[in-house]
């Protein structure tokens, strides 16, 4: 098969705009070429991934979920509360998580998939109860702290590599072969594409939708167990960023909104991609604002590309 630079583009473009971004990184940041520095966007990039991951899930059923921010911050209360940076606690707090994540992507899909209820409101109304249940929980004033056996998950390495990472790309390959090696993941795709036609082919599809909630609810636990190891204590805003780049990181990867379209491989660059970009404009010293602003565009240009490449026939 012959490559060019154009067949590459076409059949792996956010795989292209990570080396390309990563290129341009370097040349404004030659600290960017450093390897700890790629050992250290890989650790981060964990956090997004793990979130996106289960993201990417909900998106393929057509749906979004926007109260993945929410699971993330409530986990980190809950899970830094509970341990009391005492290590015999980790069971405990974990096993707690564990339940509230459940109990979230339970009521995410049946709120969908029975009520009606559209999933951006859905899921929009279920961050803002999980806000103020955390709210309540620390009153303000957030307590305790993450156990010191705890941290080494996010801040240890695995021969050399990032624990976080391992755990993450782990997760992720075992995920992409559900979605793609399984009865199950056939039955997401197949409803993201049609549901009515799925339905009729004898496709679950309220259960379906059960599940995909579910399941992205428990990867949001993942990372928000993650960026809890990494930074140890509780932060009520800790999952406020994960709201809208983790559908970015979907987005960009090549995941359609409208469904039935994607996976979970190319999620993994749009994860990396969005780390690095963050990374840049930090660099470049970009308000909070515009980084916002870019984060937008992103989302409607690579709609706009994808619908583009897709129009066109393959080499």
């Amino acid at each position: 098969m012959k490559f060019t630079l154009f067949s590459l583009c076409r059949r792996y473009p956010i795989w292209v705009a990570v080396l390309l971004l990563y290129a341009v990184a370097s040349l404004v940041s030659p600290a960017m070429l450093n390897p700890d520095q790629v050992l250290n966007i890989v650790r981060v990039t964990a956090f997004l991934g793990m979130v996106a991951t289960g993201q990417t899930i909900v998106l393929l059923t057509g749906g979004i979920d926007l109260s993945v921010a929410g699971v993330v911050t409530l986990v980190n209360i809950l899970s830094t509360g509970l341990m009391l940076g005492d290590n015999g606690n980790i069971f405990v707090a974990m096993l707690a998580c564990v339940a509230v994540a459940a109990i979230v992507g339970v009521t995410n899909g049946v709120l969908v998939a029975y009520f009606r209820i559209a999933p951006i409101i859905a899921t929009l109304a279920m961050n803002s109860i999980l806000f103020g249940v955390a709210l309540v929980y620390t009153g303000g004033a957030p307590h305790g702290a993450a156990a010191p056996a705890f941290n080494t998950i996010a801040q240890g390495d695995i021969l050399g590599f990032p624990a976080s990472g391992v755990c993450w790309l782990v997760l992720s390959i075992a995920v992409a072969m559900l979605m793609r090696k399984t009865v199950f993941g056939r039955w997401i795709y197949a409803v993201g594409a049609n549901a009515r036609a799925a339905a009729m082919m004898g496709v679950p599809v309220r259960l379906v939708v059960v599940a995909a909630y579910t399941l992205s609810s428990m990867l949001a636990m993942c990372g928000g167990l993650l960026v809890t190891a990494y930074i140890g204590n509780p932060s009520l805003g800790i999952g406020n960023s994960f709201m809208m780049t983790s559908v970015v990181a979907v987005v960009v990867g090549g995941t359609a909104l409208s469904g039935g379209v994607g996976g979970v491989v190319t999620t993994i660059a749009g994860a990396l991609f969005i780390t690095e970009l963050n990374s840049f404009t930090n660099i470049a010293q970009a308000s909070t604002g515009a980084q916002f602003v870019i984060q937008g565009v992103l989302i409607a240009a690579s709609v706009v590309v994808y619908r583009l490449l897709a129009r066109r026939p393959r080499a």
